[in-house]
């Protein structure tokens, strides 16, 4: 819902952050008391392993204070993305952030000394019963001894990225707040156009209205793309020397290397998408044909493909959603009641509120959703795949902190699976033939961005970093470049496009979190495979998905997967995402024919 302030929101749809902080003064209190908290981790230097106590004790208090950041964090986080222009709450966010920072510079003498233990020590330690509890965390240290670094190393790595977070709050700010885009004409209506309701604009059935609002955004995004390359590429940079201070041969084995994902399954996952691009450019061919064009341009790939206007109250999402998520049981519908009762989810849409969505989640609170709700179907499977995250958030409490907290290559099955149920409880329980499409258009639409996509805007990453890693420069132009070369190559003769494509890849915030996009297509190819199980209620995949959910990050992702079927470096998973793509598209033709 489109609102001028957060003022005009009724509070029953704002997300409710009060049971962290009462108010700022509450934040403020609790701040200055962590600020004098923090030296607690400082008498354990050189004493660590002279005993289990020690060791123990020390873990604890690391752990707890932790914690605390985290859930200062989370407020002064959420409050500032309410309204990204209010400086108060980014003086709190940068606030916040230093103290972490601050904590990290003198907890840094922990690993290392636990690290230089001797092997028979180490050993003795994690057969202790007293750090039964930390086991599986300090045996994955243990993998980490070849690159860890010693006190005064990890003292000034902590000191030098403290500011890292920078760099995405200043693409953040830029795109969301201080560019003018201008004001365009929707279904008869001017309005703003944001960043934030771009996604929502291009679906329009109106050709004039997407190509209109392509062009006022790439045209804006144009002026500022120096400014946009400059801040990117240092961060890559950074990015890509913390790994080789780490003694890493490239950042994508250290990033694999800190969950133990095996090569394997990034290289299997763009072998097989490589050579099954033909069901990419079938997709689109197929969104040609039903839109009546003769060629299909960049502004048209989304474009809303059904006629149905029908749009949903938030009192209607809530019932849709719960329905369809009913097929995973009890207790987990019990939680989705629970989530609109509490409050845990923000609705609104207005000017200067981020246009980031997403699940946010500090241990012990309950999970919040950040959402800018327009009324639409997609809306919707938005919501369930940011309530997904949430849920798993909250399931994961089971687990101890240091252990709560799931790897993005799981996190990312949890939210893609209620994605799909929803989608398919509408498929087989509508009898609107537009609605139906609509479902069908939707998991296709969310196989489309989050496997192809995501592997076709990983490769900018993967390239800029092999660049940088072999010696060489990358410059704004480049990417532009590379971005134009990489669609070209994935869509064929199936998609038009033209120059101003090149600068879309402004818009991915997610190239500030180095080889995320991957696990994008890993998760909807994992999910995929597990909600088809789950709806044939095979292999008492119920069991096991609820147990993945509440396992958190209490073994390798990859393990967990395992535990459900899923193995990553075997062709057969991904290959099942793509079969069903496929099956989806022919589904909506016929569908659509009759």
């Amino acid at each position: 819902m489109n609102y001028q302030s957060r003022s005009e929101i009724e509070e029953k749809y704002k997300w409710d952050l009060t049971k962290r902080y009462q108010n700022d003064e509450a934040w403020e209190k609790d701040f200055q008391k962590l600020k004098k908290s923090i030296n607690k981790i400082l008498p354990f230097k050189n004493e660590v392993l002279k005993s289990e106590k020690n060791l123990f004790a020390a873990l604890e208090i690391k752990f707890e204070i932790k914690c605390n950041l985290e859930k200062l964090y989370c407020y002064a986080n959420c409050k500032h993305d309410e309204n990204v222009e209010n400086n108060k709450y980014a003086l709190m966010l940068n606030k916040i952030i230093s103290l972490s920072y601050e904590f990290s510079e003198k907890e840094a003498y922990l690993t290392p000394e636990i690290l230089n233990g001797s092997k028979s020590l180490l050993k003795k330690y994690l057969d202790s019963k007293l750090l039964k509890k930390y086991k599986f965390y300090l045996s994955n240290l243990l993998r980490e001894k070849d690159h860890h670094l010693n006190e005064k190393e990890e003292q000034i790595i902590a000191k030098l990225t403290s500011t890292r977070s920078v760099y995405e709050n200043l693409s953040t700010v830029l795109t969301n707040s201080i560019i003018d885009y201008g004001k365009i004409m929707v279904d008869g209506q001017e309005i703003e156009l944001l960043n934030s309701n771009y996604r929502q604009i291009i679906t329009n059935k109106n050709r004039k209205t997407r190509k209109e609002a392509f062009l006022k955004l790439t045209n804006n995004l144009k002026k500022y793309e120096a400014i946009y390359g400059m801040n990117l590429i240092s961060s890559m940079k950074q990015a890509k020397s913390l790994s080789e201070i780490y003694k890493f041969k490239s950042l994508l084995e250290m990033d694999l290397f800190s969950s133990n994902i095996p090569e394997k399954v990034v290289s299997n996952l763009y072998e097989i998408i490589e050579k099954r691009l033909d069901i990419y450019q079938k997709y689109f061919k197929m969104i040609k044909t039903n839109l009546g064009l003769d060629e299909l341009e960049y502004y048209d790939k989304d474009a809303q493909l059904v006629s149905s206007e029908k749009k949903f109250s938030i009192e209607e999402t809530k019932s849709i959603l719960i329905k369809s998520l009913e097929v995973l049981g009890k207790d987990y519908t019990k939680l989705l009641n629970k989530a609109f009762a509490e409050r845990w989810i923000d609705f609104g849409c207005y000017k200067g509120k981020t246009s980031l969505i997403y699940s946010i989640c500090n241990y012990g609170d309950n999970p919040l959703v950040l959402t800018n709700y327009l009324g639409k179907f997609n809306d919707i499977s938005t919501l369930a795949h940011e309530l997904g995250h949430a849920l798993h958030s909250y399931l994961s409490m089971e687990q101890p902190y240091h252990e709560f907290y799931h790897d993005i290559l799981t996190a990312e099955v949890a939210s893609l699976t209620n994605e799909i149920l929803f989608s398919n409880y509408v498929i087989n329980n509508s009898d609107d033939k537009d609605l139906k499409l609509t479902a069908i258009y939707n998991i296709l639409h969310t196989i489309q961005n989050n496997l192809y996509d995501a592997c076709l805007e990983g490769k900018l990453e993967n390239e800029v970093y092999a660049i940088l890693e072999s010696g060489n420069e990358v410059s704004t132009e480049m990417l532009n470049e590379m971005i134009y070369k990489f669609r070209k190559e994935y869509y064929g003769s199936s998609v038009k496009i033209n120059d101003n494509i090149s600068t879309m890849w402004i818009r991915r915030m997610h190239y500030f979190n180095p080889y995320y996009l991957f696990k994008y297509a890993t998760g909807v190819s994992s999910a995929i495979y597990i909600s088809k199980k789950i709806l044939n209620n095979e292999d008492n995949i119920k069991e096991k998905y609820l147990k993945f959910l509440k396992k958190g990050g209490s073994n390798y992702p990859t393990e967990l997967l395992k535990e459900m079927g899923v193995d990553l470096t075997k062709p057969e998973v991904i290959n099942e995402a793509i079969n069903y793509m496929d099956y989806l598209i022919d589904e909506f033709n016929k569908i659509s024919e009759e």
